[in-house]
């Protein structure tokens, strides 16, 4: 089953690319802006987590894969009774739950929407955002921006990723990506993460199924499911929308 990183949840955290740092300060800014408890749908590992339960904040984290939910375990386990007494976890589906809370922020980073493949999902997804946010609430939500209209082209070979030390192990990871399959009707990108780990006899192989929107694709789509747009950026230092490779709209009901 694609998206569950149930073979990689272990090597999340090795990822070196810029983009997997720079919205931490991102989500920090926009949790000072509220009081009251913060929901992260598709927390993973908890690398947005725990920075903002370091910060004070009370955080209900949720994912869908138990083996990234593992990894957040492992983490807290580490942390003084304290800090690990302002998360709860919750093994759940983004597009169905049910929490007896209401939160004055609630999350989806690094593209996690974008793993909702069916539009039936996405739907309810944001149904049960709309339930769960309190009047003065605010939802960010953070897909990526297509750099032109997709069309077959984008199906490419294995092609290099990036390539990290691990520190725990002190072995080399080369990570590399091949675009399998485009659904151009349905807008998702078929693809598979293949994790080559010195010494190792064997590849580590994660598949995605990744959905796609436009701009005014999202923003229509938050509309119609009842949310007000109140800010909208191309990327984390909050540069305009139209200037940025990504697409992050804060909203409201």
């Amino acid at each position: 089953m694609a998206n569950l990183h149930r073979p990689s949840a272990h090597l999340y955290d090795l990822d070196p690319r810029e983009i997997t740092r720079d919205d931490i300060p991102f989500y920090r800014r926009k949790a000072r802006e509220i009081d009251g408890p913060i929901l992260e749908l598709g927390c993973g590992t908890g690398r947005v987590t725990l920075p903002l339960i370091e910060d004070g904040h009370r955080v209900w984290a949720l994912d869908l894969s138990q083996e990234m939910l593992n990894q957040l375990q492992t983490k807290l386990d580490r942390l003084p009774s304290a800090l690990k007494s302002n998360v709860t976890i919750c093994h759940a589906d983004m597009a169905d739950f049910r929490l007896a809370q209401r939160f004055d922020l609630i999350i989806a980073p690094f593209r996690a929407f974008q793993a909702l493949t069916d539009p039936r999902d996405r739907e309810q997804c944001l149904a049960c955002i709309k339930a769960h946010l309190s009047a003065r609430g605010r939802f960010v939500i953070h897909v990526f921006r297509p750099r032109h209209v997709f069309d077959d082209t984008w199906v490419q070979p294995e092609a290099f990723d990036w390539e990290v030390v691990d520190p725990r192990t002190a072995k080399r990871i080369r990570r590399y990506e091949v675009r399998k399959r485009i659904d151009l009707e349905r807008q998702v990108l078929h693809v598979d993460l293949i994790y080559r780990i010195e010494g190792a006899d064997d590849d580590i192989v994660e598949p995605l199924a990744l959905s796609y929107f436009y701009e005014e694709q999202m923003r229509a789509m938050l509309q119609m499911s009842g949310f007000r747009i109140v800010e909208e950026y191309g990327y984390f230092d909050e540069r305009p929308i139209a200037n940025g490779p990504e697409l992050i709209f804060v909203v409201c009901i």
